[in-house]
């Protein structure tokens, strides 16, 4: 697994911020879709050109490369013609994050979401570039953020830069509505894309974005933690909500606590079906984010 060293990180401007990880890790990924690209790259594609996967027969004059001529071929041709084999090249597809800035990707339990966001795109940025990939990233709050707007392009480096900059930010905006604005800015083109959040929106606003997304092959990515849902059988706890600043003191007891603990469960069943009727079951990250884990989730 190839690996790459970030640069020091920057003032720590977090209250309860765990120490940055040292490395960038290269996840895989691979689609089921061919692309329409005629640039090359790493996925299966609908150009014809020189690669290894059989395409079928055409005439040498409309394929004018005498290298891939086929004798047994040409023979059998009705019309006397030469005959050469075509093939199909591999080509490079657009790779995007999209990045939930709300208020709520703040919370820092056994880790602090926003960063974890932090080091799962600047990954991603990585191993788009490690598989010859464009890569863009779009972060929203209510509106996308102008200052996290990143161009497809090919980037060499971007995926450091990426890392700081998301890791000098506080994310406080009122909710990510933003989202439902960025199927714009990438176009019809399809894309690979990851959709990163902790989903604690309702989920009209996600089957909203997901139809507006529908052409685009998207992974949703939750980031959870689990003293979200896991708290003690006894006590007195402060609930609140960082986006719309309301707060609620509740008597933790055991029946309380099972409730809590089965609501989240019913969330992430209803996240899980609502996200496979629009093609993916969605990656759960619960605390730490692990390169491996998604590759694996691909190789599914």
């Amino acid at each position: 697994m190839t690996r790459r060293t970030l640069p020091a990180r920057a003032e720590d401007r977090f209250v309860e911020r765990r120490s940055a990880p040292e490395t960038l890790v290269e996840f895989h990924y691979q689609v089921s879709w061919r692309s329409h690209s005629a640039i090359p790259g790493h996925h299966y594609s609908t150009q014809s050109g020189g690669g290894f996967e059989f395409h079928g027969h055409a005439p040498l004059i409309s394929h004018p490369d005498p290298r891939n001529l086929d004798i047994h071929a040409s023979l059998n041709d009705p019309f006397g013609q030469f005959v050469v084999r075509t093939f199909r090249q591999r080509s490079a597809i657009p790779v995007y994050v999209l990045a939930d800035l709300s208020a709520s990707m703040a919370f820092t339990g056994t880790r602090n979401k926003h960063e974890t966001l932090a080091w799962f795109s600047a990954c991603a940025a990585y191993s788009a570039f490690r598989t010859g990939d464009p890569f863009g990233f779009i972060g929203c709050g209510e509106r996308i953020d102008p200052n996290f707007w990143i161009p497809l392009r090919w980037y060499k480096s971007i995926a450091e830069e990426l890392w700081k900059r998301l890791n000098n930010h506080i994310p406080n905006e009122r909710s990510a509505r933003g989202l439902l604005e960025t199927a714009a800015l990438i176009g019809r083109k399809k894309s690979l894309v990851f959709l990163v959040s902790d989903f604690h929106f309702p989920l009209a606003i996600l089957n909203q974005l997901l139809e507006n997304l529908e052409t685009h092959d998207v992974v949703p990515v939750v980031l959870w933690d689990s003293r979200e849902q896991d708290h003690p059988e006894w006590g007195v706890i402060r609930f609140s909500d960082p986006e719309s600043g309301n707060s609620r003191f509740l008597i933790l007891r055991p029946a309380l606590r099972e409730k809590i603990r089965a609501a989240f469960r019913q969330r992430r069943d209803s996240i899980t079906r609502l996200c496979a009727q629009f093609g993916r079951e969605p990656f759960f990250v619960t605390d730490a984010f692990d390169p491996e884990e998604l590759t694996h989730y691909f190789l599914r």
